[in-house]
């Protein structure tokens, strides 16, 4: 299946966080969304040195399929979803959009959803409030430089090997249609 770029993928909400600054520095507040509420597991941070790093397009499959709030509080990334839940209007499309401690913008991403993003400044900061614990068995990675035909911005990339041996889209959506069935 060839998947194709929308400007917008069912159940994922894009808005901003509130930042204060003065003197001293800036305070963040995020606003985990009634949808993580009462579902937020844990909180982690991606450190990313060197523009043009390439993280994902990572996935859990159920029972560890995960809901998450992304920021950028340092520096600014190219973010990237792809829809994998087969019931959805965007299944199998992708899209982007840029997330940076300037635009203050947050995404929630609803479980099925694949995520991953190229930092566009050195020092970028990503900031994650998930759903559910890491599970390694229940984890992968969508080849980035695949068949879903992104054009990552910065072509000298840093990318990971477990991240390059992804696997496919179609392998991808298969994987988490039949985690929904067990």
């Amino acid at each position: 299946m060839v998947t194709s770029r929308v400007s917008l993928i069912d159940g994922v909400r894009i808005n901003q966080f509130k930042t204060i600054s003065d003197v001293r520095g800036t305070f963040i507040k995020f606003h985990p969304l009634i949808e993580l509420r009462n579902s937020l597991d844990s909180v982690a941070l991606s450190i990313n040195p060197k523009i043009g790093t390439l993280r994902g397009l990572h996935f859990q499959i159920e029972p560890f399929a995960e809901e998450k709030l992304v920021a950028c509080v340092q520096g600014s990334i190219f973010d990237v979803i792809v829809d994998l839940r087969p019931s959805s209007s965007t299944f199998g499309k992708w899209t982007s959009f840029e997330l940076s401690a300037k635009n203050s913008l947050q995404a929630y991403l609803p479980k099925g959803i694949a995520h991953g993003f190229q930092t566009l400044m050195p020092a970028s900061i990503i900031h994650y409030g998930l759903s559910t614990n890491y599970s390694p068995e229940s984890s992968f990675s969508i080849d980035p430089l695949g068949d879903l035909g992104i054009d990552w911005p910065i072509k000298e990339l840093s990318l990971s090997e477990n991240d390059l041996l992804g696997v496919t889209f179609e392998y991808a959506a298969k994987k988490y249609a039949d985690s929904l069935s067990s």
